[in-house]
C-alpha cells in the first residue's frame, strides 16, 4: 500500500510538471525545481485507501447486419411526389451538349464556307441614295407628329371658346395619321430595296403612328371629362409593385397635368420618346440617371447586334441558300431537314433581338427618359398556350391594343370578349404584314394568314381550360411544349424560308 501511495504522488507530480512546461517552454531548469517545490507543497496528499489507479478496458464491439435500412416511406428523386427534385446536373449537362453541338456546327460551317462575312451594306448598291430616302421618311415623320400637335393647340383652342369641333379634329387627326404611314410605306416599296433600312423606316413610321393616334384619342376623352366631370371614368389599372431598386418619384399623380395644360411641344416630345405607345399627361418617373446601369445595357445591345449579324449572315444565310432548290422541287424531306437545321440558328437570332430591343434597348432609352414603368416585356417564356404568349411577350404593344381597342368595343360596343380579341389579333395580322411584307416587297398576305391561323389554336386552348384544373401542371407543360415547337421550331423557320425564297428570287432576275 505504501508503495501504491508513493506511485499516485509521483505522477501526480509528473502531471503538474507537464502543464507547467507547456505554459512556459522557454523556463530554465531552476524554474521547473522552484515549481517541484511549490507543487509539492501545495498539493493534497491522496489517502491510499482512496487512491484509485486508471485502468482502461475496451469491449469488442461486433457489427450486426440487423442495421435498419428502410425506415419511412419514400418516393424515387425523380417522381414528381419527391421533394429532393433538383436538377441542376442535368442543366449543366444540357448547356454543354447545346455548346458541344454548336461548336460542332461552327467547326463544319468554316469547313465548308470558310469566312464569308463583309461589312455591313458593303456590296449593296445605290446605297447612298437609300439612305437619303430614309431620312427624308424620318424627317416627314417627324412633321407629321409636329402637325398633330399644331392639331390639339387648335382643339384647345376651340375648346375655350366652347365651339364644338370634334369632328373637324377627328377628321384632321385622321388625315395626319394615314399619310404619317402612307407615305414612309410608297418610299420603301418603291426606293429602298434593302430589307433592313426598309424595315427600320417602316418601324419608325409604324411606331409614331400607334403613338398618334394615342395621342388624339387620350386627349379627346379627356376633353370630354373636363366638360363632364360627374360622369364615371375607369381611369387607371390596379397599381402594381414597385421595383425598389429603381428610385420612383414618388409625388407621382396622373392629375398633376390636367387639360389643357398637357398640350405643351415638351410634352408631346417626351411621349414621343418614351418607351411607351400609351399617351398619358405624366408618367412615373425615376430621380435620378444610373450610368452604371446604361454603360452595361449598351454593352449587351451591342454584343447582341453583332451575335445576331454574324448568325445571319455567315450561319443563316448559307442554309436559307441551300433549302432554295428543295422548295422549287417541293421535296418535302428535304425540306423539313432544311428547317429543323435553320430552327437552331433562327431561335437563337430571335432570342438575341428579344434581349436586345426589349430589354436592353428600351431600358437605356427609359434610363435617358427616367421612364419609371419598365414592364416592357413578361414571363412569355413560360407561356402554356399562343394566346397568354402574344399578351406577354410585347407589353407596349399588348397594352396599346386594350386600351384603343379591346376595352373600348367592350365597354362601349358592348361586344363580347371573344370578338374584341379577334378584332386585336386582326389589326396585329395587318400590322405583322405591313412590316414584314413592305421590306421584303412580298405583300401576298402569308403574314396575315399565318397570324390569323392561329386563332383556331387560341379558340381551342379557351375549350380546354375546364380540362386544365384537373392536372394544371401537366397542362401548363404540355402547353408550353407545344408553344415552342409550333411558333419557334417549326413556324419561324418555315416562314422565313419562304419570305427569303420570294426576296432572293424578285432580287437575283
Amino acid at each position: 500500500m505504501a508503495t501504491t501511495d508513493q506511485e499516485v504522488r509521483r505522477r501526480q507530480k509528473e502531471v503538474e510538471k507537464i502543464k507547467k512546461m507547456e505554459t512556459s517552454p522557454n523556463s530554465t531548469s531552476a524554474s521547473y525545481a522552484s515549481d517541484d517545490r511549490s507543487i509539492s507543497s501545495k498539493t493534497t496528499v491522496v489517502e491510499p485507501s482512496k487512491a484509485v489507479p486508471e485502468v482502461t478496458t475496451t469491449k469488442a464491439v461486433r457489427y450486426s447486419h440487423t442495421y435498419v435500412v428502410h425506415t419511412t416511406i419514400r418516393a424515387s428523386p425523380l417522381s414528381k411526389e419527391s421533394p429532393e427534385q433538383n436538377y441542376r446536373g442535368f442543366f449543366n449537362l444540357s448547356m454543354l451538349l447545346l455548346a458541344v453541338s454548336n461548336t460542332r456546327l461552327i467547326v463544319e460551317n468554316y469547313m465548308k464556307y470558310g469566312f464569308i462575312l463583309s461589312l455591313p451594306f458593303s456590296g449593296h448598291e445605290r446605297m447612298n441614295l437609300h439612305l437619303k430616302w430614309a431620312f427624308f421618311s424620318f424627317v416627314w415623320q417627324a412633321s407629321t407628329v409636329v402637325f398633330a400637335f399644331f392639331i390639339e393647340k387648335l382643339s384647345v383652342k376651340s375648346f375655350q371658346r366652347n365651339v364644338p369641333n370634334d369632328f373637324r379634329i377627328k377628321m384632321l387627326h385622321a388625315v395626319n395619321t394615314s399619310l404619317m404611314i402612307t407615305v414612309p410605306t410608297a418610299i420603301c416599296w418603291n426606293i429602298l430595296s434593302n430589307p433592313v433600312i426598309s424595315a427600320l423606316t417602316l418601324f419608325g413610321a409604324t411606331t409614331l403612328m400607334l403613338k398618334t393616334i394615342s395621342y388624339a384619342l387620350v386627349n379627346a376623352d379627356l376633353r370630354r371629362e373636363v366638360l363632364s366631370p360627374n360622369s364615371p371614368n375607369q381611369r387607371c389599372e390596379e397599381p402594381s409593385s414597385t421595383d425598389a431598386s429603381l428610385d420612383v418619384d414618388a409625388a407621382f399623380d396622373i392629375d398633376r397635368t390636367p387639360y389643357p395644360t398637357n398640350i405643351t411641344f415638351s410634352n408631346l416630345a417626351y411621349f414621343i420618346f418614351a418607351p411607351t405607345l400609351c399617351y398619358q399627361p405624366s408618367f412615373p418617373r425615376t430621380t435620378r440617371f444610373r450610368k452604371t446601369f446604361f454603360a452595361k445595357r449598351l454593352l449587351e445591345f451591342s454584343v447582341g447586334i453583332a451575335a445576331m449579324y454574324l448568325l445571319g449572315g455567315q450561319y443563316a444565310a448559307p442554309t436559307l441558300r441551300n433549302s432554295l432548290a428543295a422548295l422549287d422541287n417541293l421535296d418535302f424531306v428535304h425540306l423539313f431537314e432544311r428547317v429543323l437545321k435553320l430552327s437552331v440558328v433562327s431561335v437563337v437570332i430571335w432570342l438575341l433581338m428579344f434581349y436586345s430591343f426589349f430589354h436592353c434597348a428600351l431600358n437605356m432609352l427609359a434610363e435617358i427618359m427616367r421612364f419609371g414603368d419598365r414592364r416592357f416585356y413578361l414571363q412569355w417564356w413560360n407561356a402554356k398556350d399562343i394566346a397568354e404568349y402574344w399578351r406577354l411577350w410585347n407589353t407596349p404593344v399588348h397594352n396599346w391594343g386594350k386600351r384603343h381597342i379591346y376595352m373600348p368595343l367592350i365597354v362601349t360596343y358592348k361586344v363580347s370578349p371573344t370578338v374584341a380579341s379577334i378584332g386585336v389579333f386582326t389589326i396585329s395580322a395587318l400590322l405583322h404584314e405591313l412590316l414584314i411584307g413592305v421590306p421584303t416587297r412580298c405583300l401576298n398576305g402569308w403574314a396575315f394568314a399565318g397570324m390569323m391561323l392561329q386563332l383556331p389554336m387560341i379558340l381551342q386552348s379557351r375549350a380546354l381550360i375546364p380540362l386544365r384544373a384537373k392536372n394544371e401542371k401537366l397542362f401548363d407543360t404540355v402547353g408550353n411544349y407545344v408553344f415552342w415547337l409550333s411558333f419557334t421550331i417549326v413556324g419561324q423557320p418555315a416562314a422565313v424560308l419562304v419570305y427569303y425564297s420570294h426576296w432572293y428570287k424578285r432580287n437575283s432576275l
